[in-house]
């Protein structure tokens, strides 16, 4: 029972990463959207949910600092190896999409934040849900104004985020009871997590070389602050804490976010709206990505034993 739960932790993780990272992300069914390509993407965000697991349960992390800096190391396995964005516009691209999407977004708003409601109560689900769904309504708007982009219909925004939101409804609830076992994979599977990354990194170096610098320094940065939390922090994680059965009608309460978002999208698509919402984006977090990593890692440093609580 403890590999399986171990299993769906990671599967149920790598969805709701997915989603934040990639569905909300680009908004809309694309020309290359299938079942087949939303499989194998939502395998390979697994895959990175499996490291970002691993960091946040070896190392004891049980604060949202060491949060970031795990959800830092899964945006920049992501945006670093799998693609190569972190080296396209140096220095911004080394946040913007790791730190200021994946860390601030996905891990910080979309696994921690939304989970923490789902445990707390209806309430604090349907405030976090609908606050997301605003959010994520005005950002959908850019996609009219990018050339790879375009205006969707109404009928097909809504298709797209309900449909996608109806998946990630019992990852959530899985989520939250698979984490009542310790996640402790064995160490083989680390072993070949680590080597596939380390191979995918050497396969696409060439076409990004400065990444044979960068990378390694990035991560670093996150290895030490997060052995320093190590060092610092008893037994456990916020593994043990976001853990507990959650629920039904407090699970439904997540289709506030689509039902919010389309609602926005709705709104502005009969003001014929012409905002690029992107760049506010890029504006705020882009920043924020490197102050909340920077403060993330004095914290470790500077931190003290949080005696088990989160």
């Amino acid at each position: 029972m403890k590999t399986i739960k171990n299993i769906l932790l990671v599967l149920s993780t790598g969805y709701i990463f997915f989603y934040f990272s990639e569905r909300l992300f680009w908004a809309r069914f694309r020309p290359e959207d299938s079942a087949a390509e939303w499989l194998w993407t939502w395998l390979a965000y697994s895959l990175m949910a499996y490291v970002f697991l691993f960091l946040v349960s070896w190392f004891r992390v049980k604060n949202i600092w060491g949060i970031f800096l795990a959800g830092a190391a899964f945006g920049w396995l992501g945006e670093g190896v799998i693609v190569q964005t972190t080296y396209e516009d140096l220095p911004l691209s080394i946040s913007f999409t790791a730190l200021a999407w994946h860390a601030l977004i996905t891990v910080w708003v979309g696994w921690y934040a939304l989970r923490l409601a789902l445990l707390r109560s209806t309430w604090a689900t349907v405030k976090w849900a609908a606050w997301v769904g605003v959010g994520f309504g005005f950002w959908a708007i850019n996609w009219w104004l990018e050339p790879d982009g375009g205006v969707s219909t109404l009928a097909e925004f809504a298709a797209h985020l309900f449909l996608a939101t109806l998946i990630v409804v019992p990852a959530y609830g899985l989520a939250n009871w698979s984490s009542s076992e310790r996640f402790a994979p064995p160490r083989w599977m680390t072993w070949l997590a680590g080597g596939f990354f380390a191979l995918a990194f050497v396969a696409a170096a060439p076409a990004a070389p400065s990444a044979a610098i960068i990378l390694p320094v990035l991560l670093g940065l996150v290895y030490l602050g997060l052995r320093r939390n190590r060092l610092n922090e008893k037994d456990g994680s916020l593994l043990d804490v976001l853990q507990g059965p959650v629920p039904a009608g407090r699970l439904l309460a997540l289709f506030i976010l689509p039902l919010t978002g389309t609602l926005v999208y709705a709104g502005a698509l009969a003001l014929d709206l012409q905002w690029q919402t992107n760049w506010l984006l890029y504006l705020v977090t882009t920043p924020l990505g490197f102050i909340l990593f920077g403060v993330g890692f004095y914290k470790m440093f500077k931190g003290k034993p949080s005696g088990g609580s989160a």
